[in-house]
C-alpha cells in the first residue's frame, strides 16, 4: 500500500533555531511504506525527524521529510534466562521506551540522557549521551535501516551487526539510511545515591570521581564556584522514604523554579546586574546540599529541561585537559561579560599562541552567560564519528545554554570557544547542538572519517540522505 502524503507544512525544531518547509512530508506506518517512500524519492533529499529535540541543521531537507513517529514499537525478550534485550522501532521515544522496558522486566536502559523527549533512532544518530557512562549509541548491538543498494541503485532494508557497518551506523547522522530498529542489551534496574556539594576549584569535584562515577557538575557565572551533584550506583535495597518529596523539590524548584526565574530575569527584566547579582547572593541559598537521596535511575539521572525552549551548546574536551578547560571556560565567559575583567597568564598565553587574542578582545563586555555551565564525563564509544568515538580516555562534554532572544551573542561567544578549544585540546562538537564546524576541521578531529564517508557512499551513492549540514561538518 503506498505511503500517505501529508499536506505540507512547517517543520520547528525544539529551539525554534531551525525552521523550514519540505515539499513533502511522510509519516509511514510500516517498513515497507518507508522503502516505497526511498524508490519514489530516490533522486531528491531525505531527512528523517524524530521529536525534533536538536539544534543543528541535520534534520533540513527541501525535499522529503519522513517521520517516525508511527515506527514505535518495543519488543522485550529474553533469550537466555538473565538477558533482557529490547528491539526498538526507531520513532519510539526515550521516555516511551524507558516506561515499556520498567512494566515489562526487571531492566531498564544501559544509559540514560538528561533529557528523554528524543526519539532512539534521533538519540543514536547523534550520540545523546548521560553522566559517567557510554553514549547510548555504543550499546547498540543491532540497527536495522533502509537505505539504497549500490548495484540496483534500489531500496532495501539492511541489518548493520558488526564490524565498520556497525560503527558507522552507530553515529550517522542520518547519513546511513532511515532507522527503522535497533536492538540492544538492557541492564537491570538500580537505584542511585546522590547527594549535592559546593566546590571551590574543580579539582576538588574531580578529587572524588572515582567514587562518584556517575557525577555531574556545574560551573556558576558570576560565582565561579563548583556545584557537584555525587553520584554512584547505590548499594541500598530501597528508595529513600522521602526520595518522592525530593523529586518534587526538584521539579517545582529548579527545573520549573529557577528556569522561570532566570527566563524573567534576561528575558522580562533584561537586567545583567540581577543575573550577576542572583548567582553570587541568592542561587546557593535555594539548593538543598549534603543530603544523601536514593532513588531510581531514571529518576535521578534525568531533568525536565524541556520545559523552556533554549539554544544549546555542547564541546567535547578529553579528560586530560578538563581542568585547563574549565579556566579557559571561565575566563572567556568572564572576559565576555566585562570589557574590565582579568584572565589567568595560562588563558593569555594559549590565546596569542593560537592567535585568538584579538578575537576574544572584541567580545569583551557583550554577552552576560545566565545559565550553569554543566560539565558531564562520558566513556569512550566503539563508533567511528560519535563525540568520543575512537578515543583512549573518557572525555568532558560542557554545556552551554541561553534563553535571550536574539541569539547572536551568545553564538558568537559560543563559536569563539569551539574555534579556540578545537585548536587548544582538539575539542569536538556535539552533532546535534549547535555545530559551526568545517570539513577540514572534522577530518582532523575525526581519524576514521573517511571510512564513514566510504561506508555511506555504498548505501547512498547518489547522496540522497546528504544535506547542507552533513556536506558542511562531514
Amino acid at each position: 500500500m503506498p505511503a500517505e502524503e501529508a499536506e505540507t507544512r512547517e517543520i520547528v525544531n525544539f529551539g525554534g533555531n531551525v525552521r523550514f518547509t519540505p515539499r513533502r512530508y511522510y509519516a509511514p506506518r510500516t517498513e515497507e511504506e518507508v522503502v516505497e517512500i526511498l524508490e519514489r524519492h530516490a533522486r531528491e533529499k531525505i531527512r528523517i525527524v524524530g521529536s525534533r529535540h536538536a539544534w543543528s541543521g541535520a534534520i533540513v531537507s527541501p525535499d522529503v521529510i519522513l517521520d517516525l513517529c508511527h515506527l514505535h514499537r518495543v519488543d522485550i525478550s529474553e533469550p537466555v534466562p538473565g538477558e533482557i534485550w529490547a528491539t526498538v522501532g526507531g520513532g519510539c521515544q526515550i521516555k516511551r521506551l524507558l516506561d515499556e522496558v520498567h512494566s515489562r522486566s526487571n531492566a531498564t536502559l544501559p544509559s540514560i540522557g538528561l533529557i528523554t523527549e528524543q526519539t532512539i533512532a534521533g538519540a543514536i544518530s547523534t550520540a545523546t549521551h548521560g553522566s559517567g557512562r557510554h553514549s547510548l549509541s555504543h550499546y547498540m548491538q543491532e540497527i536495522r535501516t533502509a537505505a539504497y543498494d549500490p548495484e540496483t541503485g534500489r531500496p532495501r532494508i539492511y541489518v548493520w551487526n558488526a564490524g565498520n557497518d556497525l560503527l558507522a551506523a552507530r553515529c550517522s547522522l542520518g547519513c546511513q539510511g532511515v532507522i527503522l530498529s535497533v536492538r540492544f542489551r538492557c541492564v537491570p534496574k538500580y537505584l542511585i545515591a546522590e547527594r549535592v556539594e559546593r566546590c571551590a576549584v574543580i579539582e576538588k569535584v574531580l578529587a572524588h570521581e572515582e567514587s562518584y562515577p556517575l557525577q555531574q557538575f556545574y560551573l556558576v557565572p558570576h560565582l565561579w564556584g563548583w556545584f557537584v551533584q555525587r553520584r554512584c550506583t547505590s548499594t541500598d535495597l530501597r528508595r529513600s522514604w522521602f526520595a518522592s518529596l525530593y523529586r518534587l523539590y526538584w521539579f517545582l524548584g529548579i527545573d520549573i523554579g529557577l528556569h522561570l526565574m532566570i527566563k524573567i530575569m534576561v528575558s522580562v527584566l533584561k537586567s545583567r546586574k540581577l543575573v550577576r547579582f542572583f548567582y553570587r547572593w541568592l542561587m546557593s541559598p535555594l539548593i538543598i546540599q549534603k543530603l544523601t537521596v536514593v532513588d531510581h535511575s531514571h529518576k535521578t539521572l534525568v531533568m525536565e529541561h524541556e520545559l523552556f525552549k533554549h539554544l544549546e551548546i555542547e564541546i567535547f574536551v578529553p579528560a586530560r585537559h578538563i581542568c585547563r578547560a574549565a579556566g579557559f571556560v571561565q575566563d572567556v565567559l568572564a572576559a565576555c561579560d566585562s570589557s574590565s575583567a582579568s584572565m589567568s597568564a595560562t588563558t593569555r598565553d594559549d590565546l596569542r599562541r593560537i592567535g585568538m587574542h584579538e578575537a576574544l578582545d572584541r567580545l569583551r563586555g557583550t554577552f552576560t552567560q545566565h545559565y550553569v555551565v554543566t560539565f558531564r564525563r562520558v566513556l569512550p564509544d566503539d563508533t567511528l564519528i560519535s563525540m568520543t568515538g575512537g578515543a583512549e580516555e573518557a572525555w568532558y562534554a560542557i554545556s552551554f545554554i541561553n534563553y535571550v532572544e536574539p541569539r547572536d551573542r551568545f553564538l558568537a561567544m559560543g563559536t569563539f570557544l569551539l574555534q579556540s578549544m578545537v585548536q587548544l585540546y582538539g575539542a569536538r562538537p556535539h552533532w546535534g547542538k549547535f555545530c559551526p564546524l568545517s570539513q577540514s576541521e572534522s577530518a582532523a578531529l575525526y581519524p576514521r572519517l573517511e571510512e564513514f564517508r566510504t561506508i555511506c557512499g555504498r548505501v547512498d551513492p547518489h547522496g540522497v540522505f546528504q544535506n547542507d549540514f552533513v556536506c558542511q561538518v562531514l
